[in-house]
């Protein structure tokens, strides 16, 4: 609302100006006396008013005049409402759901009385936010797959174009944020006061769930596979339930097991042994017991891919060395990995009378080059080892005194090397504590490691590293040191990848930390896994694509990554890289830099999914690829159904506000007390600083000349 409470009229110049005003009109008017040819007075009266009033306004701005005003308005303050809708505010507390027991607050008369003075908007939210209407929101029914309070905040203040006006967040959740940004950290960086009314209990409800599950990503045919799944469960102490292992439709195994309860963690393990090759889906499932709170949670699902034969790899050594004997025996130990041993002898040739021949690569998964000398580095070896490695077989390059002596720039195999050591003074002798690089914690080889956390960093030091002079830009740095300083690195050349570790002695992180909670199984694990995923095919072409896991929970985002590379299989910048699923929608990769491309889409309700990734480059397609992933049943909403009451305080109290129990609201309201205000506010407008008065000025004297012109006069 607006009115004029007051004006006023003033200069800022010298008011003698407007003294002259009179001497002007008189003089005008004698200058009118006489007309030629003679006009009509009524045409003269114009004439001479026009010519007054022109040079009458250029007189007046000499003056300087100004004009000031109040004027009033009354601002009423924006209070929003953010309404939690996820699937957990349907757990049922006595007797009604956590949904329900806000229902009599917003249709409350004296709800609507305290917020009576402020503009109030809402919002429903779960995964996503939409608008609501407080005066039907008793029809509002619980849905999505996650809940997600930072995009509900983030949305609704966005949507507000005058922020300066919200008086505060109100929010009712129950506090099981398990989607997106962290919400806390939000509140803290946009400054808006949020207002917590927290419902539900720290108490889960009665309920059996399959926690995870979790099985080797590669397996072979006629090989013992073994598939191991957590579960937990509340308010079942002492039944027994039952966990059944399918393929499809088809029932593999079960196992019967009495439930512990409150929340304890139960471990389950079913052996398997495939006959057939290709990925695989199994199905755990446990039987459902009578009053749990879900059974969407009762089944869950894990991907391996089967291959036909175990992964062959040769250790191809520059002498024996304590990192050699290390490494054949971690190998060794997996029974689906067969490994051999050739060992360069001074004489650039192979002990055991083997003579060299490109044949001696052939029908290996897997190369290990462990401390090559000159022979190996710059030799005939070289050469064919960079032919198999472009043909598809992967490479693993160890580095070691004879390396960092031998090593050349104009190496063959210096085209495959994402690190290189420089030619002098290499080796840094300083210990160096390792870690996972952030980049890399998604990478399949550590991928199962970063989940428990980072085990690295509890390893001993390494006693040193090579000092390395380039990095390639496309391959990714897997493990690294203090000050990010690359250790091992990967990257995909022609059909083959490379994985390339630039320093000694890793013989020592598996012999000193024997005996440190089971440590040396993070090392041994680690050259395994590496010698599976190198042995996999890379997919041909200038894009690889992949989703982070094979399997989501129903909520979670599914992850895409992608490596464009250009004609030389160069990282390529700069392309435009889009997903396009099944069903339709298609949405693009963000670049990450050095040719890598990720994205992520939520939303996806349960079932298969395919997807294709379209790379191109000024507008020219320059390369597909394809796979697909499974949205389990198993909500993310359901891993976890207790009010986090915690959250809420830590939210509110980042933001400016505060938080409370729902049965405060009414303290919340006083606290809140939003009301209008009426704002005053002084404005002047210099009249002779503005263009339109000269502006008007020159129309008068046109208008002037034009009834001159028709009069006939000169």
């Amino acid at each position: 609302m607006f009115k004029w409470s007051d004006s006023s009229f003033y200069l800022e110049g010298s008011g003698y100006f407007l003294l002259l005003l009179p001497v002007l009109g008189a003089f005008v008017g004698w200058v009118y006396r006489y007309t030629h040819p003679e006009v009509e007075p009524m045409r003269r009266v114009v004439l001479v008013a026009l010519r007054t009033a022109a040079l009458g306004l250029l007189l007046s701005l000499l003056a300087e005049p100004v004009v000031g005003w109040w004027s009033q308005q009354v601002i009423r303050p924006m209070v929003l409402v953010l309404l939690d809708t996820s699937p957990s505010m349907k757990t049922t507390e006595q007797g009604r759901t956590r949904l329900e027991q806000i229902f009599p607050v917003l249709k409350s008369e004296d709800w609507r009385a305290g917020l009576d003075q402020a503009e109030i908007r809402a919002w429903g939210f779960a995964e996503s936010v939409y608008p609501l209407a407080l005066d039907t929101v008793a029809a509002v029914n619980v849905g999505g797959q996650a809940t997600n309070i930072a995009q509900a905040i983030a949305t609704a203040v966005e949507s507000v174009g005058e922020r300066e006006r919200v008086q505060g967040i109100l929010l009712f959740s129950d506090g099981a944020h398990n989607l997106g940004r962290d919400p806390v950290q939000l509140a803290d960086e946009l400054g808006v006061p949020v207002y917590a009314l927290g419902v539900g209990g720290e108490e889960m409800p009665a309920d059996i769930q399959l926690a995870s599950v979790r099985t080797v990503e590669t397996g072979y045919i006629g090989q013992r596979q073994q598939i191991d799944a957590e579960l937990r469960s509340w308010g079942y102490d002492g039944r027994q339930a039952e966990v059944l292992l399918y393929e499809g439709e088809r029932e593999l195994q079960r196992q019967s097991l009495v439930l512990g309860g409150q929340g304890q963690i139960q471990s389950v393990s079913f052996n398997i042994t495939p006959q057939q090759a290709g990925p695989r889906i199994f199905r755990l499932v446990v039987t459902p017991v009578e009053g749990e709170f879900t059974r969407a949670d009762n089944e869950v699902l894990v991907f391996t891919r089967i291959l036909e034969e175990r992964t062959r790899a040769l250790l191809l050594a520059g002498g024996p060395s304590t990192d050699l004997t290390f490494l054949r025996r971690s190998l060794a130990a997996d029974s689906n990995i067969v490994v051999e041993t050739l060992i360069q002898r001074e004489d650039d040739a192979l002990y055991g009378g083997v003579e060299w021949q490109a044949t001696v690569l052939q029908d290996r998964d897997v190369v290990f080059l462990v401390n090559p000398g000159a022979w190996l580095l710059n030799g005939a070896p070289a050469q064919d080892i960079v032919r198999q490695v472009h043909s598809g077989t992967g490479l693993v390059f160890v580095g070691g005194v004879k390396t960092a002596k031998d090593w050349r720039a104009d190496s063959p195999l210096a085209e495959l090397m994402p690190l290189q050591p420089t030619p002098s003074s290499p080796y840094v002798a300083d210990e160096v504590l390792l870690r996972i690089s952030a980049e890399g914690r998604h990478h399949p080889i550590v991928r199962l490691q970063a989940n428990e956390g980072d085990p690295w960093i509890r390893l001993p030091p390494l006693p040193g590293y090579f000092r390395t002079i380039q990095q390639d830009p496309g391959p990714m740095v897997l493990i690294e040191g203090a000050g990010r300083v690359p250790i091992i690195a990967t990257g995909t050349y022609g059909k083959g990848k490379v994985m390339v570790a630039l320093a000694a002695s890793f013989w020592r992180l598996d012999l000193m930390s024997s005996g440190v909670d089971g440590q040396p199984r993070t090392i041994r694990e680690f050259w395994r896994n590496a010698t599976k995923w190198l042995a996999l095919d890379a997919s041909s072409g200038r894009i690889r694509a992949s989703t982070e896991r094979h399997v989501y929970r129903a909520g979670e985002e599914v992850v895409f990554s992608a490596q464009v590379f250009d004609e030389l299989l160069r990282p390529q910048r700069g392309a435009s890289v889009g997903v396009k699923l099944a069903g339709g929608e298609v949405f693009e990769l963000r670049e990450q830099g050095a040719g890598h491309y990720r994205g992520l889409y939520g939303g996806l309700a349960p079932g298969a999914y395919q997807y294709e990734v379209l790379a191109e480059v000024d507008g020219v397609e320059i390369g597909t690829d394809a796979g697909r992933f499974v949205i389990e049943e198993h909500s993310i909403e359901f891993s976890d159904l207790r009010a986090d009451q915690l959250l809420l305080a830590e939210l509110a109290r980042a933001s400016g506000g505060s938080a409370h129990p729902l049965s405060a609201w009414e303290d919340v309201l006083k606290k809140l007390a939003p009301s209008k205000k009426l704002v005053e506010k002084a404005q002047t407008q210099a009249l002779w600083g503005p263009l339109w008065p000269g502006l008007l000025a020159i129309v008068l004297l046109a208008s002037e000349w034009l009834l001159r012109k028709r009069s006939g006069m000169v």
